[in-house]
């Protein structure tokens, strides 16, 4: 099924919609500060390790649990994404903030594993890799990403450390794009709803293919609602590993896609400092980022922790649209691990 009228507002947005604007920011009140420290004391008190996850039992937060409520409706909704901002990150240690971290982003949804070693909680720094090398991942690089979506419903983004220079997020609306494509580009959409099969970059399980066995649609549109996937590099290289050339309009669907993405009245650019966390809504927006120089003091190198979420109500998805890896709807990355042992 396809949808063929576009997409209206607040769902689709320009970067002048949001630019002059601060409600998509939210500041912690001063009662959930207080509440995020007797949350972290329960936790500690709970697991002294500090090795569990701290869970929305550990961090109730009620002064904030009503206005998470409301910012959850509007990434699932509303414009797709927020950002809190006042976290006091220079308070607290890395596993401190981590247990933070987490307390807070079970408000918003379940973790589900990021990678093949099952991880819930990544952290987003260089780790002297290329982008775009065989297998490598972004979040492992200090290259610059083209707009692209996550493999969950929901991205969420901790600052903890800034770059030296460089590292800049920026997001675009995905039903904007949609309704470029559909007002100038309507020879596109066939392509766009047909989709590209996705390299799983050495993190298929064994005895599955190194790609998607299907095509995933780039726009998929399912029970009333249009949602997208699009990973630029992900789609080269699962080209490079067939040995199948994209056709033409393949490539220029790409190309098109980035294009308008990127475009200075789309593209939405943001300084997250530090202790800021950004939401985002993969159905509905795409992010990326600007290359970064680091400092050269590993203490003060850039870092970012990210967790991938799946809502309480989550949007339903065609099937094919949400099983990327074979595995079942849902489940991020399949552990690799977990099935070797089975």
């Amino acid at each position: 099924m396809r949808r063929l009228t576009p997409i209206e507002k607040p769902q689709a947005w320009y970067r002048a919609d949001h630019e002059e604007a601060s409600d998509w920011i939210y500041e912690y009140k001063p009662d959930t500060l207080r509440e995020i420290d007797e949350g972290l004391n329960a936790y500690r008190r709970r697991d002294p390790s500090m090795t569990s996850a701290a869970t929305k039992a550990d961090f109730p937060l009620q002064s904030a649990a009503a206005d998470f409520v409301e910012l959850g409706r509007q990434i699932e909704d509303g414009r797709g994404f927020v950002l809190l901002r006042g976290l006091p990150v220079e308070r607290y240690d890395e596993r401190e903030i981590v247990a933070i971290y987490r307390g807070i982003g079970a408000h918003f949804g379940r973790e589900i594993s990021q990678n093949a070693a099952g991880d819930l909680v990544t952290h987003v720094r260089d780790t002297g890799l290329e982008y775009g090398a065989q297998n490598v991942r972004g979040y492992m690089t200090r290259g610059g990403q083209k707009m692209h979506t996550d493999n969950s419903d929901i991205v969420a983004l901790l600052c903890y450390r800034k770059a030296r220079s460089g590292g800049h997020s920026s997001i675009a609306c995905s039903m904007t794009v949609y309704n470029e494509f559909l007002a100038r580009h309507p020879q596109y959409l066939d392509q766009l709803y047909a989709g590209f099969h996705y390299d799983l970059r050495g993190e298929e399980r064994p005895g599955m293919p190194a790609i998607t066995r299907h095509r995933i649609p780039v726009f998929s549109y399912f029970e009333s609602r249009l949602s997208c996937r699009y990973v630029y590099m992900s789609i080269v290289q699962a080209s490079r590993k067939q040995g199948q050339p994209l056709s033409r309009m393949e490539e220029e669907t790409l190309n098109l896609f980035n294009e308008i993405a990127a475009r200075d009245d789309v593209r939405f650019d943001m300084d997250l400092i530090p202790g800021d966390i950004q939401l985002l809504n993969n159905h509905s927006v795409i992010h990326g980022r600007t290359a970064y120089e680091d400092f050269d003091e590993p203490e003060r190198k850039r870092h970012m922790i990210r967790l991938w979420l799946v809502p309480q109500h989550a949007r339903p998805l065609e099937p094919s649209f949400a099983d990327r890896y074979g595995t079942g709807e849902r489940l991020g990355v399949p552990p690799v691990a977990e099935e070797a042992a089975a």
